[in-house]
């Protein structure tokens, strides 16, 4: 397994593009997380974070990987990083740009990462210690979608829609789009296509 994700990083690392998409063989995609487990931290062990920044598309079952839940967590466990990833930042101060959120991005983009850090735990361990409802929960999924759609390219777009489509929202009454991504990844792909043909 590690050799196998040796060599996916070195072709991820040679797209140069944190946005490209990257295939990778069904043999790869093995019961375990993608990037593996750690016994140190995050900020300690760059093979990890860049692992968890790709975006890899599974070619037989579409599926792109890490998983937008692990590329989240990635984000709030680096956020106290000087160097913090901008497409994290984009992605978490743009949440908290929602009325659900506080409607403030303000703290989120402070430049000290350690109240940087620790604003966007304790407002996340705010908002979850005592229960959401199922409309929270459906505003919650709505900003993500909406921060999804404006930060994203293609492929990072794709990533969260496939973890919204699987949180099943209509099981909770939820009329959240988590289609929208995907719809805009195809015409994405097709106009590219359509490019290449007539540059031909």
């Amino acid at each position: 397994m590690l050799r196998a994700l040796a060599v996916l990083l070195a072709r991820a690392t040679q797209a140069q593009d944190s946005n490209a998409t990257v295939t990778v063989s069904p043999n790869l995609l093995l019961e375990e997380p993608l990037c593996g487990y750690s016994k140190r931290n995050i900020d300690e062990d760059p093979l990890r974070r860049h692992c968890l920044r790709q975006c890899i598309l599974g070619p037989d079952d579409g599926i792109v990987y890490p998983y937008f839940e692990e590329w989240e967590e990635y984000c709030r466990d680096t956020a106290g990083m000087m160097d913090w990833d901008p497409e994290c930042s984009a992605y978490l101060c743009c949440l908290f740009g929602c009325e659900v959120w506080g409607s403030d991005s303000a703290s989120c983009l402070s430049e000290d990462p350690v109240e940087r850090y620790n604003f966007l735990q304790e407002s996340r361990a705010q908002m979850f210690s005592a229960g959401i409802t199922r409309e929270q929960r459906c505003t919650l999924e709505k900003c993500n979608a909406y921060c999804a759609k404006k930060v994203f390219m293609t492929c990072r777009e794709t990533q969260y829609t496939q973890q919204c489509e699987k949180s099943n929202p209509r099981l909770y009454g939820c009329d959240v789009n988590c289609n929208d991504a995907k719809r805009h990844f195809r015409v994405g792909c097709v106009l590219i296509l359509l490019l290449l043909r007539g540059l031909a």
